[in-house]
């Protein structure tokens, strides 16, 4: 019974706890006093190892975008372009989504 239990791929130490405090920071950064005209922030997941995906639901559509972002790379920028309602309501950013949680994706890991 040797092995059983556990990791087939343990990750480095200290990766999950780093990417989760990340996260825990950028969710700080969203929370804020809601204005009906901006996107709400409704969620996010750790995808990979420097990767995400934060949820926004659009104050003028009845849409969810599922944003990918790198960890690494989320700085001012590309925060404040979020919470922006013409960066996601730019529809050449959108892919066809199969994640249950939302309607399209914007994949930001360039950005």
């Amino acid at each position: 019974m040797s092995g059983m239990g556990q990791d087939v791929n343990p990750s480095e130490p200290g990766t999950e706890q780093a990417a989760a405090g990340r996260l825990l920071d950028l969710v700080r950064s969203f929370v804020t006093t809601h204005v009906s005209w901006k996107p709400l922030f409704i969620g996010a997941v750790i995808t990979g190892d420097d990767r995400m995906r934060l949820y926004f639901r659009s104050p003028e559509r009845d849409r969810t975008y599922g944003v990918d972002v790198l960890i690494s790379h989320t700085g001012p920028g590309l925060l404040g372009s979020l919470v922006s309602p013409a960066f996601l309501a730019n529809e050449h950013l959108h892919q066809p989504s199969d994640d249950p949680h939302c309607d399209v994706t914007v994949d930001l890991t360039d950005y």
